[in-house]
Protein backbone atom coordinates (compact mmCIF):
# COMPACT_ATOMS: atom_id res chain seq x y z
CA UNK A 1 0.00 0.00 0.00
CA UNK A 2 1.43 3.41 -1.03
CA UNK A 3 0.95 6.49 1.01
CA UNK A 4 1.02 9.89 -0.94
CA UNK A 5 1.85 13.35 0.73
CA UNK A 6 1.40 16.96 -0.81
CA UNK A 7 2.71 19.75 0.79
CA UNK A 8 4.68 22.99 0.18
CA UNK A 9 8.98 23.11 0.91
CA UNK A 10 10.30 25.83 2.45
CA UNK A 11 14.08 27.40 2.81
CA UNK A 12 13.78 26.48 6.47
CA UNK A 13 13.52 23.01 5.59
CA UNK A 14 16.66 23.52 3.07
CA UNK A 15 18.45 24.73 5.79
CA UNK A 16 17.49 22.02 8.24
CA UNK A 17 19.12 19.90 5.20
CA UNK A 18 22.37 21.94 5.07
CA UNK A 19 22.89 21.72 8.82
CA UNK A 20 22.50 18.09 8.30
CA UNK A 21 24.95 17.70 5.81
CA UNK A 22 27.17 20.18 7.69
CA UNK A 23 27.25 18.34 11.51
CA UNK A 24 27.50 14.66 8.87
CA UNK A 25 30.84 15.88 7.76
CA UNK A 26 34.17 15.84 9.54
CA UNK A 27 35.06 19.30 9.76
CA UNK A 28 31.11 20.24 11.03
CA UNK A 29 30.94 18.00 13.66
CA UNK A 30 33.36 19.38 16.11
CA UNK A 31 34.34 22.73 14.42
CA UNK A 32 31.91 24.72 16.98
CA UNK A 33 33.35 22.88 19.71
CA UNK A 34 37.38 23.50 18.37
CA UNK A 35 36.75 27.01 17.90
CA UNK A 36 34.75 27.58 21.62
CA UNK A 37 37.63 26.77 22.86
CA UNK A 38 40.04 28.05 20.75
CA UNK A 39 38.98 31.27 21.45
CA UNK A 40 38.16 31.03 25.19
CA UNK A 41 41.43 29.65 25.65
CA UNK A 42 43.21 32.31 23.78
CA UNK A 43 41.40 35.06 25.87
CA UNK A 44 41.45 33.44 29.52
CA UNK A 45 45.49 33.40 28.06
CA UNK A 46 45.79 36.47 27.46
CA UNK A 47 43.85 37.68 30.95
CA UNK A 48 46.69 35.46 32.73
CA UNK A 49 49.46 36.91 31.10
CA UNK A 50 48.43 39.73 31.52
CA UNK A 51 48.94 39.51 35.24
CA UNK A 52 52.02 37.52 34.89
CA UNK A 53 53.40 40.20 33.31
CA UNK A 54 51.65 42.77 35.27
CA UNK A 55 51.69 41.59 38.22
CA UNK A 56 49.39 43.29 41.02
CA UNK A 57 50.84 46.96 40.06
CA UNK A 58 48.78 47.03 37.23
CA UNK A 59 44.85 45.80 37.92
CA UNK A 60 43.71 46.04 34.05
CA UNK A 61 44.34 42.13 33.67
CA UNK A 62 40.87 42.10 35.72
CA UNK A 63 39.63 43.73 32.48
CA UNK A 64 40.80 40.79 30.70
CA UNK A 65 39.44 38.21 32.72
CA UNK A 66 36.35 40.37 32.54
CA UNK A 67 35.81 40.14 28.85
CA UNK A 68 37.53 36.55 29.23
CA UNK A 69 33.98 35.88 31.46
CA UNK A 70 31.97 37.67 28.99
CA UNK A 71 32.92 35.89 26.31
CA UNK A 72 33.04 32.14 27.86
CA UNK A 73 29.40 32.91 28.54
CA UNK A 74 27.94 34.64 25.54
CA UNK A 75 30.36 32.71 22.39
CA UNK A 76 27.81 29.84 22.23
CA UNK A 77 24.72 32.22 21.49
CA UNK A 78 27.15 34.48 18.99
CA UNK A 79 27.84 31.12 17.06
CA UNK A 80 24.54 30.21 16.73
CA UNK A 81 23.42 33.90 15.92
CA UNK A 82 26.14 33.92 13.55
CA UNK A 83 25.55 30.79 12.18
CA UNK A 84 21.78 31.56 11.34
CA UNK A 85 22.59 34.56 9.78
CA UNK A 86 25.21 33.13 7.31
CA UNK A 87 22.64 30.21 6.31
CA UNK A 88 19.92 33.15 5.73
CA UNK A 89 21.63 35.12 3.72
CA UNK A 90 23.11 31.80 1.80
CA UNK A 91 19.71 30.82 1.03
CA UNK A 92 18.43 33.79 -1.05
CA UNK A 93 14.87 33.47 -3.09
CA UNK A 94 16.74 33.18 -6.27
CA UNK A 95 18.57 30.28 -5.36
CA UNK A 96 16.08 28.37 -3.68
CA UNK A 97 13.88 28.65 -6.40
CA UNK A 98 12.84 25.70 -7.83
CA UNK A 99 14.05 24.00 -5.40
CA UNK A 100 11.38 24.98 -2.70
CA UNK A 101 7.68 24.79 -3.34
CA UNK A 102 4.97 22.29 -4.00
CA UNK A 103 6.56 18.66 -3.07
CA UNK A 104 4.77 15.10 -3.39
CA UNK A 105 5.94 12.34 -1.09
CA UNK A 106 5.31 8.69 -1.76
CA UNK A 107 6.03 5.93 0.91
CA UNK A 108 5.80 2.32 -0.64
CA UNK A 109 7.00 -1.20 0.49
CA UNK A 110 9.91 -0.54 -2.15
CA UNK A 111 11.02 2.61 -1.38
CA UNK A 112 10.54 6.57 -1.26
CA UNK A 113 10.17 9.02 -3.81
CA UNK A 114 9.92 12.97 -3.51
CA UNK A 115 8.91 14.68 -6.33
CA UNK A 116 9.69 18.95 -6.13
CA UNK A 117 9.18 21.39 -8.73
CA UNK A 118 12.58 20.49 -10.95
CA UNK A 119 14.05 17.56 -8.51
CA UNK A 120 13.17 13.99 -7.59
CA UNK A 121 14.89 11.90 -5.19
CA UNK A 122 14.39 8.10 -5.13
CA UNK A 123 15.54 5.75 -2.29
CA UNK A 124 14.91 2.10 -1.60
CA UNK A 125 14.75 1.29 2.07
CA UNK A 126 17.65 -0.13 2.32
CA UNK A 127 19.57 3.08 1.23
CA UNK A 128 18.39 5.57 3.79
CA UNK A 129 20.76 5.90 6.06
CA UNK A 130 18.57 7.50 9.38
CA UNK A 131 15.93 9.24 9.77
CA UNK A 132 16.07 12.58 11.82
CA UNK A 133 12.78 14.38 13.63
CA UNK A 134 12.55 17.31 14.99
CA UNK A 135 9.37 19.04 16.21
CA UNK A 136 9.22 21.23 12.77
CA UNK A 137 10.12 18.62 10.73
CA UNK A 138 11.59 14.83 9.60
CA UNK A 139 14.77 14.45 7.60
CA UNK A 140 15.28 10.95 5.87
CA UNK A 141 18.77 11.14 5.05
CA UNK A 142 18.95 8.53 1.82
CA UNK A 143 23.29 9.83 1.26
CA UNK A 144 25.43 11.74 3.27
CA UNK A 145 24.66 15.18 0.84
CA UNK A 146 21.06 13.70 -0.09
CA UNK A 147 18.04 14.42 2.61
CA UNK A 148 14.22 14.56 2.27
CA UNK A 149 12.73 17.08 4.90
CA UNK A 150 9.36 16.35 5.49
CA UNK A 151 7.62 19.27 7.24
CA UNK A 152 5.25 18.73 9.93
CA UNK A 153 2.96 20.93 8.12
CA UNK A 154 2.31 18.04 6.13
CA UNK A 155 0.35 17.00 8.49
CA UNK A 156 -3.66 17.31 9.33
CA UNK A 157 -2.35 17.10 12.97
CA UNK A 158 0.09 15.41 15.36
CA UNK A 159 -1.51 11.80 14.82
CA UNK A 160 -1.14 11.85 11.64
CA UNK A 161 2.65 13.02 11.58
CA UNK A 162 2.85 9.75 14.28
CA UNK A 163 0.97 7.51 12.19
CA UNK A 164 3.48 8.35 9.23
CA UNK A 165 6.64 8.15 11.58
CA UNK A 166 5.16 4.46 12.59
CA UNK A 167 5.00 3.72 8.99
CA UNK A 168 8.77 4.79 7.50
CA UNK A 169 9.83 3.22 11.08
CA UNK A 170 8.32 -0.07 10.12
CA UNK A 171 9.38 0.03 6.94
CA UNK A 172 13.16 0.97 8.10
CA UNK A 173 13.33 -2.20 10.61
CA UNK A 174 12.13 -4.29 7.83
CA UNK A 175 14.91 -3.78 6.02
CA UNK A 176 18.38 -5.51 7.17
CA UNK A 177 20.50 -2.25 6.98
CA UNK A 178 23.98 -2.19 8.30
CA UNK A 179 24.29 1.01 10.51
CA UNK A 180 20.57 2.42 10.53
CA UNK A 181 19.64 4.95 12.63
CA UNK A 182 15.79 5.73 13.72
CA UNK A 183 16.13 8.75 16.40
CA UNK A 184 15.08 11.91 17.47
CA UNK A 185 17.17 14.80 18.10
CA UNK A 186 17.22 18.51 17.72
CA UNK A 187 17.65 20.04 13.96
CA UNK A 188 16.19 23.02 12.64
Amino acid sequence: MNTTLRYETNGADQLAKLECYVAASSVGRGFAQFAYVAIVGLAWLSAVLFYVKQGDRNRAYLLSAGFAAILTATLPWLYRWYQAAFWRSVLTVELLRGVVGPTTLTVSAEGIEECGTVTTVRAAWRDVLRVDRSPARMLVVVAPLIAIAIPASAFPNESARQDFERTITTRLLAEPVDGLSVRSRPIG
